[in-house]
């Protein structure tokens, strides 16, 4: 890695994106810049090998990147409008996760020098809106799970980090945000995942930040509840869920991008839908093929228990899905990432 390289990484008070970039910043090189605290005080503590600097305004940053003479910026969002003005200097798209919303899919990307592509799935929705006509859309792989492709973590040894048993099935529920869109199954489902779990099961509770930001009495409401059990854990200021993913049986999701990530792992989804299934647009609950889907919360726990008994159900389903999700699970795909970022400097 090359510390002194002319990249740079923006990234706000979106932790949940650090993911994204830290692991291809590894191979290329450069300097992350931060206008929040929390972000900074991460990637310090998780990365230290990484360069991180936090600046408080978005002025202050723009002259650094200048001072530095930085040649190409990342970014896991849409944030180009603060640098696109500057001089001389390329941009660079990542994304943060492996959406079915449209929110990957706009027309913005095309702002970009380059935007990088986890896999054919994506490729071909990127296709038939118009967005490869630039010739900046690559292939690359999704750098965000090499470490799984890899096999690095370990279930024993995660479920041990967080002090559950070993020995219990474990369940993770990873909600959307509560948008307007009405897209999470939070609000309709999240009283019967914590007051009724069943004794025997290790719960692990991922919350997106905004569900802390926007839900603050609702989420000190499980908090309280959760006191009192060893089998759950509640879990919300945390950068990074593939641990915790690692560690886990079963998936509990909706239209999280989280539910594309799981895939890797080739385990058991059950999907939670806050409307009936006919009134969802179809490109956004396609990957619920790979699982049975619950609209009714008082049936939630026993197809859990049924899909922990069977999980090869959907197995064949969830190859599928699979191999369209991601190119070449080999765990090389940060290297890729920096290769494409590399050359636009060339």
């Amino acid at each position: 890695m090359n510390k002194d390289a002319p990249i740079a990484y923006f990234i706000n008070f979106s932790i949940q994106e650090i993911p994204s970039i830290t692991y291809i910043a590894r191979e290329t090189g450069g300097i992350i810049y931060t206008d929040s605290e929390t972000t900074y005080n991460f990637i310090k503590k998780d990365f230290p090998d990484l360069k991180v600097v936090y600046f408080t305004k978005i002025e202050k940053i723009r002259k650094d990147i200048l001072k530095r003479n930085i040649k190409v910026i990342v970014y896991p969002d849409y944030h180009i409008r603060y640098f696109k003005d500057l001089p001389g200097v390329k941009h660079v798209q990542v994304f943060h996760g492996l959406s079915d919303k449209s929110y990957d899919y706009q027309k913005c990307v095309l702002d970009y020098d380059l935007f990088l592509i986890p896999g054919a799935d994506a490729y071909e929705r990127y296709k038939k809106r118009g967005l490869l006509k630039n010739n900046t859309g690559v292939m690359v792989g999704y750098p965000k799970l090499d470490r799984i492709f890899r096999g690095d973590l370990k279930k024993d040894v995660e479920l041990a980090k967080l002090g559950l048993k070993t020995q219990n099935p474990t369940v993770l529920y990873a909600p959307t945000w509560h948008d307007k869109a009405l897209n999470s199954s939070w609000k309709k489902f999240y009283k019967t995942i914590i007051w009724d779990k069943p004794e025997g099961l290790n719960l692990i509770v991922k919350l997106h930040p905004n569900i802390t930001r926007y839900r603050k009495e609702e989420v000190e409401e499980c908090r309280k509840k959760a006191e009192n059990s060893c089998e759950i854990i509640i879990l919300d200021l945390l950068p990074d869920i593939v641990p915790l993913m690692a560690a886990s049986d079963l998936l509990l999701g909706d239209v999280s991008s989280v539910t594309r990530e799981w895939l890797a792992f080739k385990r058991p989804f059950v999907f939670l839908s806050n409307k009936p299934k006919w009134m969802w647009k179809k490109s956004k609950i396609k990957l619920w093929e790979c699982g049975e889907v619950v609209t009714k919360p008082e049936k939630l726990w026993n197809t859990v228990l049924r899909s922990l008994k069977n999980p090869e159900n959907y197995i064949e389903k969830i190859e599928k899905y699979f191999r369209k999700t991601f190119y070449k699970p080999d765990g090389n795909a940060a290297k890729r990432a920096a290769r494409e970022i590399l050359n636009l400097i060339k």
